[in-house]
């Protein structure tokens, strides 16, 4: 048998010992000051209300680093909170577009050189389009420049600035027009000349539009939110020379598609006025009609139960169509339906499982055969793999600042002033680079090249063979 002693703990003999000190140290001073000793008060702390720690730390990812090509001073609007936040730059064509000093300027993205620059006090907003970039001035007049040379084509005489506080603000350029959101007002500007062609508003937005917009067969596509009987979605159908409003459909989406003079959208006000927490069953309905006229031409309707016992969730968010497939978020699942060869009643094609479900997840559409989505608190994505129903997830190291991703590279920002290029197809992390930010704008590419957009600056560098 194995005996053990009951030793008395060396903890306890040290406090022993500490004490016997102590009490043998205030002996000597009482002592000392005779009669009149007095025993000093004691000095302590206040003690937190809340003391609480985050033991969980990522694990570090050991990369390669690459050292930026170059690096150029910007200006930083990261920290402002503006409508026109993460349209500061582009890059296109191995050149780089961007705000200096309140000037745009363009850089060559594999030097970083200047090869020019624009204006002065214009608004931090630029888009491209065919060798042509468009912006606003300071008091929103939008104008044109030639991409290769920053020479003005044209600029316009009309201001597009609505004195309001909330608005949505996009630059849209099609094929002979430039649109332009602000709120619920739209301005089309022939693109040849910068001249305004007209300006629809829809008073019942209320200053609240979408930035979406859609130009199909002579027929302009927009949305707001308005008032009913709950605040919802109205799609809207305008004459693209005239801006004069063709139809409206309150409770409407926007288009999921547009085929064969039909106009498909989901119905997303119906199935709020249901009785939802009692019942099981669900149905979205896609509504199609006619897009010049508004006239309903059918319902393609969706149906399924909710599974367990009420009290039942809603039961449905996003809906969205890709390469004639249907995807409906159903609770927990997300369900896949085919879109072009519609059929009554037909059960889903395949479900797969919906990530971040109880996080409150954002679907952001398929990249690459996956569903992605995000996760609305952290900021990490997920995907499923659409061929076999597997959930993939894309680590880094450090808090996740912002994601881009252009093909099989996933550029991933950290808060801790770092980025990470990972193969989206493996999940693999290639390389690392030191942004030495807290704050980051989407990552742009061209040519070969990364560009990255930390505060108040931009770091162009070269990617490895594998990610281009």
């Amino acid at each position: 048998m194995l005996k053990t002693k009951k030793n008395r703990p060396f903890t306890n003999l040290k406090g022993q010992l500490f004490r016997c000190i102590v009490a043998s140290f205030t002996a000597v001073g009482l002592l000392a000051l005779g009669g009149n000793a007095v025993i000093l008060s004691q000095a302590h702390a206040d003690a937190p209300d809340v003391s609480v720690r985050n033991w969980y730390s990522y694990m570090g990812i050991s990369v390669p680093e690459l050292k930026p090509s170059w690096t150029t001073k910007v200006d930083n609007y990261l920290k402002m909170n503006e409508p026109y936040i993460g349209h500061q730059a582009v890059a296109e064509e191995g050149k780089v577009f961007t705000f200096a000093d309140s000037k745009l300027i363009s850089l060559d993205a594999k030097t970083g050189k200047r090869l020019w620059s624009y204006g002065n006090g214009l608004t931090p907003y630029v888009v491209y389009h065919n060798n042509v970039i468009y912006g606003l001035t300071g008091d929103h007049k939008p104008y044109a420049l030639n991409a290769k040379t920053g020479k003005a084509i044209w600029q316009s005489g009309s201001s597009t600035w609505i004195d309001t506080r909330y608005r949505t603000e996009m630059l849209v350029p099609t094929g002979d027009t430039l649109y332009i959101i602000q709120g619920s007002s739209t301005f089309a500007f022939d693109m040849k000349t910068g001249k305004l062609k007209w300006r629809a508003d829809e008073p019942l937005g209320e200053e609240n539009g979408t930035d979406y917009l859609e130009e199909s067969n002579g027929i302009v596509l927009r949305t707001f939110y308005v008032q009913g009987a709950l605040t919802s979605i109205q799609l809207n159908a305008y004459d693209k020379k005239t801006g004069k409003k063709l139809w409206d459909d309150f409770g409407q989406g926007e288009a999921l598609q547009i085929k064969d003079g039909l106009v498909y959208s989901v119905d997303y006000h119906s199935s709020k006025l249901t009785e939802y927490q009692s019942k099981p069953e669900r149905k979205v309905s896609v509504n199609a009609y006619n897009l010049k006229t508004g006239v309903q031409k059918g319902s393609l309707e969706y149906n399924w139960k909710m599974n367990g016992d009420p009290p039942y969730d809603y039961g449905y968010g996003s809906v969205f169509a890709s390469n004639g497939k249907l995807y409906i978020e159903q609770g927990d699942r997300v369900a896949e339906y085919n879109f072009d060869k519609y059929i009554a009643n037909a059960d889903p094609l395949r479900t797969y499982p919906r990530p971040f479900y109880k996080e409150n997840g954002l679907s952001l559409g398929i990249v690459q055969e996956r569903l992605i989505y995000k996760n609305e608190t952290t900021g990490e994505l997920a995907g499923i793999k659409l061929v076999n129903g597997q959930e993939i997830k894309w680590y880094g190291d450090a808090p996740v600042a912002q994601i881009s991703v252009y093909g099989k590279g996933m550029y991933r920002t950290q808060r801790n002033g770092t980025m990470l290029g990972i193969n989206m197809l493996t999940a693999t992390p290639v390389f690392r680079v030191t942004t030495g930010a807290d704050l980051h704008e989407a990552t742009l590419k061209t040519d070969g090249m990364i560009i990255i957009q930390a505060e108040g600056k931009l770091l162009g560098v070269k990617l490895p063979a594998s990610l281009r």
